[in-house]
């Protein structure tokens, strides 16, 4: 921006929906003391804006009976059967005095898939996204969950549904409202099988497109794509380990005689399935050792190299995998190791680390996969035992470690040109201290209750990516005119500090 420019006349206040006033059509109710707030006049016709939806109306008086100066609005009939929301709910209305825009928000929509069971609407995501949705009123807006076919591309519209409570009771239940498409989506798509679901990538592909809607976490990462995105930025490129795609089984020959163990490993495979060790051995034998869908660990020996790949293809089938090399990770207590980072955007459009921690293999895996039998370690415990280093120290170690967490996110969005708002990053540390990155997970899993970090941790998990999405609706009165960027590529600043 360039100097002496004047920002346009926005102005904020936390409101909550009244209900449903009168019977004239493109009406907004406002009490006195909210038009003076608002800087509006009575009876201003202004462009009313929510989520997708945008009508010209009638800004009218309303006095609440009770004498109290309430933060209340109401909609007209027609404005309420478009935009369904619950009595009571909180939202935002921010008024724009210089484009007499008024917007309600922000809108933020959980994308996600129905589970084909009947024990729950949305299967394995339900509990996060109760939870995400339960924190509508802490932000000051309102989060629903919806699905491909819940959304009404003609009318721009969409059935989203939010928790419902019975008295006395938890959560029962969900509520379906009839709204507008949102300001920014939070896609909580559960796997890649449902990702590659036609139906699916239709909403998805629609949805990216739509001008002024936000989307991020768009998909699963695919781990060529990763590397090859992320090969030609200099501040991260030195994490990258030696890796190459196999087209033909001379390329795992060939990366053998260069780098000897190797893994291979699915470019879209997820919590350490069907990757395999391959080791080459004297009198041209190999050992091999993979994980099946059962958790077991299968190794075996092969004469020659024909014959490994006779026992491998139909562990690794029509997959795409890459080649690596194996980064002969340090060990604790004589197991293998890698540290797990949550990174997030907060509701200032930068990057903070959430919380980090330590992965410890089960004895005689080389997986350090929590759901594979790996234990959770605090960071702090394994560097000082393993490396005598402090990892809150400003320099070492510990330093380089941060600063790696805090280079890696912002160079995937550079490299993707998507917006991410979370990322889980796996970085290994070898027996020379040398820190790799060992994989970007762009859907990283949080549990609700966890002995490994506290309850404000978790809370915080959850909050950050709902704060940015306001961010990025322009729900903040640093975040005036939404996305300062522009475009679905948006990108943010990135800032930590050793005590994040």
């Amino acid at each position: 921006m360039n100097a002496g420019t004047v920002l346009p006349t926005v102005r904020f206040i936390k409101v909550r929906w009244g209900g449903v006033l009168g019977e004239q059509k493109n009406r907004i109710y406002l009490p006195p003391h909210l038009f003076k707030s608002l800087g509006l006049t009575s009876c201003a016709t202004v462009t009313f804006k929510a989520g997708s939806l945008c009508r010209v109306v009638t800004v009218g008086l309303v006095h609440c009976s009770s004498g109290v100066s309430e933060p209340i609005f109401f909609f007209s009939p027609d404005l309420a059967g478009e935009c369904q929301l619950p009595v009571g709910t909180a939202i935002t209305l921010k008024f724009d005095q210089t484009a007499n825009v008024l917007f309600a928000g922000p809108l933020i929509g959980l994308f996600s898939v129905r589970n084909i069971l009947p024990d729950t609407e949305f299967g394995s995501q339900e509990a996060i996204l109760r939870a995400l949705a339960n924190s509508s009123a802490t932000l000051d807006g309102l989060v629903y969950v919806f699905c491909p076919e819940d959304i009404d591309w003609d009318r721009c519209a969409v059935t989203g549904y939010i928790p419902l409570f019975e008295q006395g009771q938890e959560a029962s239940g969900w509520l379906p409202l009839r709204l507008p498409l949102p300001d920014v989506i939070y896609d909580r798509v559960p796997s890649r099988s449902v990702e590659s679901r036609p139906e699916v990538l239709e909403a998805k592909s629609g949805l990216m497109m739509r001008p002024g809607l936000f989307y991020f976490n768009p998909m699963f990462l695919n781990k060529w794509e990763t590397h090859l995105a992320l090969q030609n930025i200099p501040e991260v490129s030195e994490y990258l380990p030696p890796t190459n795609l196999v087209e033909t089984p001379e390329d795992i020959k060939h990366f053998l005689s260069l780098y000897n163990p190797v893994f291979l490993k699915p470019s879209s495979g997820s919590l350490g399935r069907r990757i395999i060790k391959v080791e080459a051995t004297d009198k041209g034998r190999f050992r091999y050792m993979y994980r099946s869908r059962e958790k077991q660990t299968i190794e075996g020996t092969a004469a020659d190299f024909t014959s490994l790949m006779n026992f491998l293809r139909p562990v690794m089938g029509k997959r795409n995998y890459i080649v690596q090399k194996d980064l002969q990770l340090a060990l604790f207590e004589k197991c293998p190791f890698d540290i797990r980072a949550l990174a997030q955007k907060d509701n200032r459009g930068n990057w903070r680390r959430t919380k980090i921690y330590v992965r410890k293999a089960a004895p005689g895996s080389f997986l350090s996969n929590l759901s594979d039998g790996a234990h959770p370690w605090a960071i702090t415990t394994v560097l000082k035992e393993v490396f005598n280093c402090d990892f809150l120290a400003g320099e070492g170690l510990g330093e380089e470690i941060r600063n790696a967490v805090k280079t890696i996110p912002p160079a995937l969005e550079q490299g993707t040109g998507l917006i991410w708002g979370e990322l889980g990053i796996d970085l290994g540390i070898d027996r020379n201290g040398k820190i790799w990155l060992i994989e970007i997970n762009s859907k990283p899993f949080r549990a609700l209750v966890s002995d490994r970090c506290s309850l404000k941790v978790i809370e915080r998990s959850l909050m950050r990516p709902l704060e940015f999405a306001k961010f990025l609706a322009g729900f903040y009165r640093h975040s005036i005119g939404g996305n300062p960027y522009g475009g679905r590529a948006y990108s943010g600043n990135s800032e930590h500090s050793p005590r994040e």
